[in-house]
């Protein structure tokens, strides 16, 4: 498999934005599968591992170039809330296990790069439930470890919701040597979700290492609002964007667009969040390598 974070770091030029897959959780929801927290899809990795892996293989069929793990709730943290503490290792390696699977399933030709998932320890839309600092580093530091020793390709820090917790979390997962993405959650084109500044938070995480700076689950519109102002924050980092459209439905056809719009803008990776499907993500796949 190609590493596809080396061809970001290098400056390499590519035709198109490496394609990242689309949402998992709404796509298990979709499927008939019936979540609930705390797990969410950790859920999924225990009592339903083959439509796990049948989704991951559904968006490599549709040109996804890099699967994002189903690790967003399989943290001690998490877990510990169901009085599993002890099952991290073992769901987070089986959530990365599922994701090489679906590409050998494939095709074992395929150029993908697995991209292990780490959320904000608590509610993504509730940025002030988040722990002390000391707990987070714990955390986040044990959950970014795993997810090595698992074989993912990348860390890929996500929906992240306030300046404080993108700080801690990136932190956390440069310890442990290999590439980190960071993406942040905003509520307008300048503003994290919490009201902190996106310029400042960006500028941030990319200081400290990260190797791209993307915003995600978001409107369409406010992802290519937000992506701008990153981008115009850290010139010299890879950015990119993948939105949330469970409020404002998009067809596959207007999701393609969008991302012609976004990679119009110079963005490196585009993909989908919450709501988009395999639909969605073929048909910007089509649109983007056209």
């Amino acid at each position: 498999m190609k590493d596809y974070s080396k061809v970001l770091n290098s400056g390499e030029t590519q035709k198109a934005p490496l394609l990242l897959d689309g949402a998992m959780g709404s796509e298990l929801e979709r499927r008939g599968f019936s979540m609930r927290l705390p797990l969410w899809s950790a859920q999924a990795v225990m009592d339903a591992p083959e439509l796990v892996k049948q989704i991951h293989k559904d968006y490599l069929k549709a040109g996804a170039q890099a699967l994002t793990t189903a690790t967003f709730r399989t943290t001690r943290h998490a877990l510990g809330k169901e009085g599993m503490p002890s099952r991290a290792r073992e769901l987070t390696e089986r959530a990365v296990e599922l994701a090489r699977e679906a590409v050998m399933e494939v095709s074992a030709d395929l150029e993908i790069i697995i991209a292990g998932s780490i959320a904000p320890l608590e509610d993504c839309y509730m940025p002030e439930l988040a722990p002390d600092d000391t707990t987070m580093i714990q955390e986040f530091t044990h959950s970014a470890f795993l997810l090595k020793e698992a074989g993912a390709d990348v860390l890929l820090v996500e929906t992240q919701n306030s300046r404080r917790e993108a700080h801690l979390a990136t932190a956390a997962a440069l310890t442990t040597g290999i590439p980190v993405w960071v993406a942040l959650m905003p509520r307008s084109m300048d503003r994290m979700y919490n009201g902190d500044s996106l310029e400042e938070t960006a500028k941030l995480v990319h200081h400290q290492g990260a190797l791209a700076v993307l915003v995600n689950c978001c409107a369409p519109q406010i992802a290519l609002a937000a992506h701008a102002t990153v981008q115009n924050s850290v010139r010299e980092a890879k950015t990119g964007a993948y939105p949330n459209i469970l409020a404002q439905k998009m067809l596959p056809s207007e999701f393609a667009r969008w991302a012609k719009g976004l990679a119009a803008q110079g963005a490196h990776i585009v993909g989908g969040c919450c709501g988009t499907t395999p639909e969605h993500i073929s048909a910007a796949a089509r649109i983007l390598r056209a």
